[in-house]
This record gives C-alpha cells, sequence and structure tokens, in this order.
C-alpha cells in the first residue's frame, strides 16, 4: 500500500517540475496549480487495509469527482512530459540552444486538459453494444444463433451507482440474450455501502440463466457476504464448475473459473480439470476466466471460447503496454489460439482508481454464436 501512494506522489513532484514550474506564470499561480495537482492524491489515500481485503472509504459524489479528474489529468501528461523532457535532453546535446521550455509545457498542459475532459467523459459514460458472430465447432443446429450477453468490470462504487447500472441492466436486457455471463469485478466497496448500486443485476433476464465468475476485486471487500449476495440476485457465480445448456440434440457448456487471487487468499483457487470434468466429449465450451494471461493454458482442456477482462482494454496510450506486459500480450479484443478463441473485454464500465479512458470506449458484448466452421 505504501508503494500504491508513493508511486502517485513522485509522478506528481515530477509534473509540478517538468510541467508547472516552467510555464511563465505568477510564483502564487504556479503554488496553486502545484497544490491541486497534488490535492489528486488524495483518492490514494481513501484505501485501507483489513483483515479481508481492503475498504474504500465513502466520499461525496462531487467530491469524488473533482478529485478523479485531477488525477486524470496527472496521468494523462505524464507521458507527454517524458516525451517532452526526452526532447529537451536531445535538444540540449544536440543543438546547444534555449529550448522552449515554457512554450512545450504550455502545450502539454492545454493537450492534458483536452484529454482529460474527453477521458472522463469516455470513462464515465453508458456503454454502447458491441456485436459479433461467433464460430463455434461442434455447436448443434439447435443452438445455431443462441445469443450471450457479455458484461464485465462495472466496478459499482461511487461513480458507477445504481442508476448506471440501471442502465446497462435494462440494455442488456433489451438484447433479449439466451446467456448473460458477467466474469468478475462487479463491485468496490462492501454489500453496507454498496447494496443499493449493485441491486438492479438482480433483474438481469436471460433464456438460460446468468453466470458469473471472481475477479480479483470480489476478495478486496466482503467476498463471504457478496457471494451470498450475488447468488440472491440470481446470478450464479461459477468457481471451478460448469452447466449443461441443451436443446434437443444439441448441447453446450458454460464453464467458470475462479480468479487466481482467491487462491492467493486461502479461498478457492483456479482449476481447469475440475471445471471441465463431466463435460461429455464433443460438447463447446465458453469459458469464463476473468484474467487472459491464462488463455493460453485454458487452450489446451478443448474450451472454443474464452471470455475475460480485467484489463479495462488498456485505457489509455501508455498504459496499454504495461497493461499488455502483465497480462500475457493479452488486452483487448479477438486472439486466436489454435482451436480455441478468445475475446477480452474492454470492461462495461471504469475503476475509481483511474475512471478515464482515451480511444478506448467499453462496452456490452453481444455475440450470437453459429454452428458453422470457422473463424470469427
Amino acid at each position: 500500500m505504501a508503494l500504491f501512494a508513493l508511486v502517485p506522489l513522485a509522478v506528481c513532484i515530477y509534473e509540478i517540475f517538468s510541467l508547472i514550474v516552467p510555464l511563465k506564470l505568477p510564483a502564487w499561480v504556479k503554488i496553486l496549480l502545484s497544490l491541486v495537482l497534488l490535492s489528486g492524491l488524495a483518492k490514494n489515500f481513501v484505501y485501507r487495509r483489513t483483515a479481508d481485503g481492503f475498504e474504500l472509504a465513502e466520499l461525496h459524489y462531487t467530491m469524488t469527482l473533482a478529485l478523479s479528474v485531477i488525477f486524470n489529468f496527472v496521468v494523462a501528461v505524464v507521458f507527454m512530459l517524458l516525451v517532452k523532457d526526452i526532447i529537451l535532453l536531445f535538444w540540449k546535446i544536440l543543438i546547444r540552444s534555449p529550448f522552449p521550455s515554457a512554450q512545450a509545457s504550455t502545450i502539454v498542459f492545454a493537450i492534458g486538459i483536452i484529454a482529460t475532459v474527453y477521458g472522463t467523459y469516455e470513462g464515465l459514460r453508458v456503454p454502447d453494444v458491441k456485436r459479433y458472430d461467433v464460430n463455434i465447432k461442434g455447436l448443434g443446429r439447435e443452438l445455431d444463433g443462441m445469443k450471450i450477453a457479455l458484461m464485465v468490470d462495472i466496478h459499482a462504487d461511487i461513480l458507477t451507482d445504481r442508476n448506471f447500472v440501471r442502465v446497462i441492466t435494462d440494455k442488456t436486457n433489451a438484447l433479449e440474450p439466451d446467456v448473460i455471463l458477467l466474469p468478475g469485478d462487479f463491485v468496490d466497496g462492501t454489500v453496507k455501502a454498496r447494496y443499493s448500486d449493485v441491486e438492479p443485476l438482480k433483474d438481469l433476464r436471460a433464456k438460460y440463466g446468468v453466470y458469473g465468475t471472481t475477479g480479483n476485486h470480489e476478495y478486496y471487500y466482503d467476498y463471504n457476504r457478496w457471494m451470498v449476495q450475488l447468488e440472491e440476485f440470481g446470478i450464479h457465480i461459477m468457481q471451478n464448475e460448469s452447466v449443461l445448456i441443451t436443446s434437443g440434440d444439441s448441447r453446450i457448456a458454460i464453464a467458470g473459473l475462479p480468479d487466481p487471487t482467491g487462491g492467493q487468499m486461502g479461498r478457492t483457487g483456479r482449476d481447469i480439470a475440475a471445471t471441465l470434468k463431466g463435460i461429455p466429449e464433443g460438447v463447446p465450451v465458453v469459458l469464463m476466466d476473468h484474467q487472459p494471461r491464462f488463455a493460453p493454458e485454458n487452450a489446451g482442456h478443448n474450451v472454443a471460447l474464452q471470455v475475460s477482462g480485467h484489463t479495462h482494454g488498456g485505457q489509455i496510450p501508455g498504459i496499454y503496454w504495461l497493461v499488455k506486459r502483465f497480462n500475457n500480450g493479452f488486452v483487448r479484443g479477438w486472439y486466436d489460439l489454435g482451436s480455441m478463441s478468445l475475446y477480452v473485454s474492454p470492461g462495461t464500465s471504469q475503476w475509481n482508481g483511474l475512471p478515464m479512458r482515451i480511444f478506448d470506449p467499453a462496452e456490452i458484448t453481444l455475440f450470437t454464436l453459429h454452428a458453422e466452421e470457422g473463424g470469427n
């Protein structure tokens, strides 16, 4: 947790000297801007460690949004400042004339404001529906045209509140899906604090059921109570298990793995062999696995389609490459792993830690399955 606070603090100090100090402004304005920049770090101190995980302090919506916008700005400009300072270094070595630091900082400041406004709006808006036709080998004709809706990384919290969750619930139901999948990261906060925000999910409706798995955030807040509560909302949380869906002579399996964070915290660990045990040979499998990095392992177990989240699509340029590094190269969209297709959703909402998206819109995903051979 110390690292969680110290790294942003170091970034802010760097930005004060690289962005604010060179500006042609009165000293008192620079001091004020520096204090505003530092105030964005306040959000990083409202998380505290508890016996069961993390607890998020309940701030007012307006205060949370204001601090989020400032922190979003801090993140938005850091990569531009690094580029600016690399240019400065080569400028001093090769050109050896005064570098226009004030003008460069002004440009970065202006672009940063535009990027922050756009990115915050994109992070908080209701997502569109993204539709895909997916060919599933071995799918019987009775299930040809089966529709699966995917929502992941909802992260219900102060910003992703009841109204937002209500809208995405209604929007998903309007698709008339046969199955709804929610592979993790439902909420940030305790049942007491966030019950009302998550409650609209109880109205999700699908012909063959609503299924979910745990994400890493499920283990940070009130794990035991949320597992019970989500089941009471009609979401069957699958942990190393599968169900068979049958229509006439056609069958398909829906399976789910718990997030590996569970095993690390002494709870149920992921077990792909146990998850698929009992599924008849030749029955295609749609697998929920919150983190996409285990896809190569899953592909070796005759899974037809894996759906994941966790990465948030990278969120913004720059962070994308870090996300890719820590997720086995899987960040967003479709990946072909031999006989298995992997789809990594950018998420259906945002995470309070960085409620921002640049060129990375959230989505509700609708897959229409087809029996034809071939790719996606």
